[in-house]
């Protein structure tokens, strides 16, 4: 091997390092961010909402961000909390499972409704103070559209539809 080629194969292996590391230091800041705070959510969720157990939490960005948690209670009936992320103490919101629609009722109503080409995501959201879930779709005109779900009666209260470029 010549001295140029050995110095092209150095360069290129110092570039990939560089670049892995970047890619890893930003991924990993991205996910800190998104895992902020749900610790704390666990222990008041433990606290105000009676929660004997903690299955899941995750994060909802809507209007505002809340934690979303899936739990058992004292009294071993299964419930959904809901923790706003706001620096106001704000009250935790305690729902039974069974006092709302099931993620699979969500999409069969998406599905009667606007009949979309495939299902992205299913997730439990706040919009405007009422539980929903959140269904991502590509639609029939290849859309990612975004329902919101009553969780209390299965109703779509909003649809939103991003525009794409092909459309423009």
């Amino acid at each position: 091997m010549g001295k140029k080629t050995t110095v092209t194969v150095i360069i290129t292996i110092v570039i990939l390092i560089i670049a892995a590391w970047v890619f890893t230091s930003t991924y990993t800041s991205a996910r800190d961010q998104y895992l902020e705070g749900h610790d704390k959510s666990k222990a008041l969720a433990i606290e105000k909402g009676k929660l004997s157990s903690i299955d899941w939490i995750e994060t909802f960005y809507g209007h505002r961000k809340y934690h979303v948690l899936s739990g058992t209670n004292a009294q071993n009936k299964k419930v959904y909390v809901w923790i706003p992320q706001t620096k106001k103490n704000e009250s935790v919101i305690v729902k039974k499972q069974s006092s709302g629609i099931t993620k699979e009722q969500a999409i069969t109503n998406v599905n009667k409704e606007y009949d979309p080409v495939e299902i992205v995501s299913v997730k439990l959201g706040m919009d405007e103070e009422i539980p929903i879930w959140e269904v991502k779709y590509k639609s029939q005109s290849g859309r990612f559209t975004y329902d919101y779900v009553d969780f209390n009666n299965g109703e779509v209260i909003k649809h939103m539809a991003l525009k794409s470029t092909k459309d423009s």
